[in-house]
């Protein structure tokens, strides 16, 4: 099987999260679920049933091939651990954590995925819980004023830079 793009694995993900206990889901449902249009939908659906990753008959139910089954199953334990990193180390809440993993797994790159992973699965198992607590201790205190983010700071110097010359310009005009 060919490498499947970053869609594919959304719509993939979509309806292994969209099965119902029978094994199967229908296509506003998944449409539904990634808030696109059908039409959008139904082409995804399409390839991966070229690829030999789903089963889908047009206004059928859809389910998942074996070969589709693996790499779902897959698919959902690595977004899992992107979306674990937001709700309990992040302390984000569901609608958040889920959110923003969407966001996370499905716009960067495989590499950068397995080291967030990584990095989330290592925070949350025994040499990493000291940190995690350390950062929700840090997260429950009141805010001390710190220092300017150096970005902004340098946008407002190169602010008050283009004023002055702004006002430069003007007085030589006069």
């Amino acid at each position: 099987m060919d490498k499947i793009g970053s869609t594919e694995r959304k719509y993939l993900l979509a309806v292994y999260l969209t099965l119902n206990e029978m094994g199967w889901t229908r296509l506003k449902k998944i449409s539904t679920f990634l808030n696109v249009k059908m039409p959008s939908a139904k082409q995804f659906l399409e390839k991966l049933t070229e690829q030999g990753l789903i089963y889908y008959e047009h206004r059928g139910g859809i389910s998942l091939t074996q070969e589709g089954k693996k790499l779902a199953v897959l698919e959902n334990a690595r977004f899992n651990a992107v979306k674990m990193f937001f709700c309990e180390i992040l302390q984000l809440n569901e609608k958040e954590s889920d959110e923003a993993a969407w966001n996370v797994y499905f716009n960067l790159s495989d590499k950068i995925v397995n080291k967030f992973s990584d990095f989330a699965r290592f925070l949350v198992e025994e040499e990493g819980k000291a940190v995690v607590e350390k950062f929700r201790t840090f997260l429950s205190q009141p805010r001390k004023k710190t220092a300017p983010c150096p970005i902004s700071s340098t946008y407002e110097i190169l602010e008050k830079s283009a004023e002055k010359s702004e006002a430069e310009k003007s007085e030589k005009e006069e």
